[in-house]
Formats: C-alpha cells, structure tokens, sequence
C-alpha cells in the first residue's frame, strides 16, 4: 500500500494525496513515452515535444485513475462509508475507506463504480480514436495511448482476485450467496494470492527472458499477494470483534495527564521509561480534551530553544482519539487516529475518563479467543484489570 502523501487539494470535499513514489512513476513513464511511443507513432517530432507529450499523456491517465477512485469514494459514501482521502501512488490509485460495506449490496455498487467510470472513459477514447487514431499527428498518438492503457486498466481491475476491483464484486456475490462475509473474503483472498502469484512468475521468467518490464508485473503481483492477505486477516478480525464494546476490552483505571501541566516535568515523571506511546489529557474540570503522544513529544525543539510549554499546548486533540464505552471496537479499529496513535481514550457521558483501549487490549483479546474459541463476549476481558 502506499506510504504517506501529502495533499494537494479535495474534490467533492474529499482529500486527494499523491505518494512520492507517484512523482518517481510519472517521471518514468514521461520519459518512456518521450523517447519511443512518440517518436515511433509521429515521425519527425521534435525531442522536446515528445517528452511534454509524454508528461501530458502521464498527467491525463492519472487523471483517468482519479476519476476512478473518485467513482468509488463518492458511490461508497452515498452508502453511509466514511472516506478518508483518495491517494496516487507509484502503482494508481486507491480510496483509503474507514470502515467496510456493512452489506453485499453496498460492496457490489462500490466495486463496481470505479470500472463504470473508466469503461465510461475508454468509451470516449474510442470515439476519438476513430477520428484521430489513424492519423500519424500528436492527437492521434496521444488519443491511442490513452485508449489502450484504460482498456488495459479496465480489463485487469476486473479480474476476480481480491483486493481488485473484480475481487470485490467477486466477494460481494459471494457474500449475498452465503451470508458470510468472512468465508467470501477468504475465498477472494486465495484468488488474488493465486493471481498475484501467476504475476510474480510471469515476471520472473519475463526477466530471464530479457523483458524489463517484468520487474513492473513482480512488484504488481506482490503487492496483490499481501494486500489478500491483509484484507483476509482483517475480515476474520473484525468478524471475532464484532459486538464487543469498547468498555469490555478497555484497560482501567486510565492513567491520564493534567492539561496544564508543564511538559517537562510531565515528561519526566510520568513518560521517562513508560511503555505507553500516549496519555489521555484531561482539563481542570476532568474532561478528556485530547491525548499526549509520544510523536507529539518527539517533534519538541531542544529545551532551551524555547520557553516551556503546558501539556495543553502538544496535545493531540483528534476527535477520533476519544471513544465511549459503548462503542464497537470493530469500528474504532478501522479509524485512523486509533491506527496512528495505537489506543483511543474511553470516556463516559461527560467527557470524563473511563479506560484506555489499546493495540494490545485487542490483540490479547483475540490471543484469548484463539485458546478458547466461542468464548461469550462478556467474558473475553480479562477478569481484572490491567494498563496497557
């Protein structure tokens, strides 16, 4: 998956992120196109031509995958999905989702919105191919690129290998056959493990074979073999947490930190030598504002450079870092401040500190569901509490 962006805008009040592995790939991809496509297809060009007609061609089928995950983030937030941003990266696109489709319906209409839109866009190339395609000019050579590499897109995003967009539709039959969502991942998960595979040693023999492109068709079988997997192993997670309130794991009594602390001396009384990444911050009058982490602590400048600082003035005050008691701990999963902090605060109706839910609450929890399957929910906390 693609490591951290930065952003560049929002459409439709969604965030749009490019990886700097996406620069890498569109510098490339510019360059290949400059030196072969353009030159072979519009004899006579001129080199430097042929480079921008390069970058432009990059820039359009980018534009192209936009349009595509943006058909998927739009269709799953109509369907009650949170979406977090829209990424571009060295392999496309991806919609980064914070939750799964709660129905085979739901998935089947989000899987299916990315491939429309593109076979909507290799449609129109289509039309301007019969027009410009025959013709050795820029237009036709810019207008032929475009049209086979969505066809090539549409044609590979519709294999039934999960995390593909045909892996989707794939399990989201599957799923409304049987009514279970997890068996349908798995069974979608060996399918893209399988696929990735084949790719891998495709690859591999294309590369003995003097084929340089077959470094392109490892790395993209790669990242199909672990994506199943984590997919897979995120369905069967979710499906032994499901139900489970947040108050039934969180660890008690919370070790919280006074807002207007000074941050030094906070530091080193109650962080120094402490395996916890974060404290919640509670104010004077005893509501959770946020919590004091470890990577809020790591960007302070040097003591001395500045004058000290309350506890108020680094606290991380992401709403997604507080929870209530009653909340799944399935869906606190999937949100991205529990992913980057590692626990979220439990608090009750007042805003006051309840426990703190953590990474490892979690997985102590399904190492206990492990040991001893269809333990009831109630009691698959540990009898006494503990601090994670």
């Amino acid at each position: 998956m693609p490591g951290r962006s930065f952003r560049v805008g929002r459409i439709a009040g969604i965030p749009i992120g490019v990886s700097p592995s996406w620069l890498a790939i569109v510098v490339l991809l510019s360059w290949s196109l400059g030196r072969s496509w353009f030159p072979e297809l519009v004899p006579g060009i001129a080199p430097a031509a042929s480079y921008a007609l390069g970058l432009l061609s990059v820039l359009l089928l980018f534009a192209s995958i936009l349009l595509h995950e943006l058909a998927h983030a739009l269709v799953a937030r109509r369907e009650g999905i949170a979406v977090e941003e829209i990424d571009l990266w060295l392999l496309g696109g991806v919609a980064r989702l914070r939750d799964e489709a709660h129905e085979p319906d739901d998935e089947l209409r989000y899987a299916l919105a990315g491939p429309l839109v593109t076979a909507v866009v290799v449609a129109v190339f289509v039309v301007l191919d019969a027009l410009f395609g025959s013709s050795e000019t820029v237009a036709g050579a810019l207008v032929r690129y475009q049209l086979v590499v969505n066809a090539l897109i549409l044609v590979f995003n519709l294999v039934p290998a999960f995390p593909l967009d045909g892996g989707r539709v794939l399990r989201a039959l599957l799923w409304r056959r049987s009514g279970d969502r997890v068996a349908a991942t798995a069974t979608a998960a060996l399918a893209g493990r399988l696929f990735g595979g084949a790719l891998v040693v495709v690859g591999v023999l294309g590369l003995f074979a003097g084929y340089v492109g077959g470094v392109w068709l490892g790395a993209v079988g790669l990242f199909i073999i672990f994506a199943a997997d984590a997919q897979a192993a995120g369905a069967a997670i979710d499906a032994a947490l499901s139900g489970i309130p947040a108050a039934a794991l969180m660890s008690t009594p919370a070790q919280t930190v006074r807002e207007s602390a000074p941050i030094e001396q906070t530091i080193a009384e109650r962080l120094a030598g402490s395996d916890h990444p974060a404290f919640p911050v509670v104010s004077s009058e005893g509501v959770v504002v946020g919590m004091l982490t470890l990577a809020r602590i790591a960007e302070l400048p040097h003591p001395g450079h500045r004058p000290p600082r309350r506890v108020a003035d680094v606290a991380d005050r992401d709403p997604g870092l507080l929870a209530h008691p009653d909340d799944d701990v399935t869906l606190l999963l999937h949100r991205p401040a529990f992913a980057r902090v590692g626990r979220v605060a439990i608090v009750d109706a007042n805003g006051g500190p309840l426990g703190v839910l953590s990474i490892t609450d979690v997985q102590r929890t399904l190492r206990r569901q492990r040991l001893v399957p269809g333990l009831p929910a109630a009691e698959r906390r540990s009898p006494t509490g503990h601090h994670a």
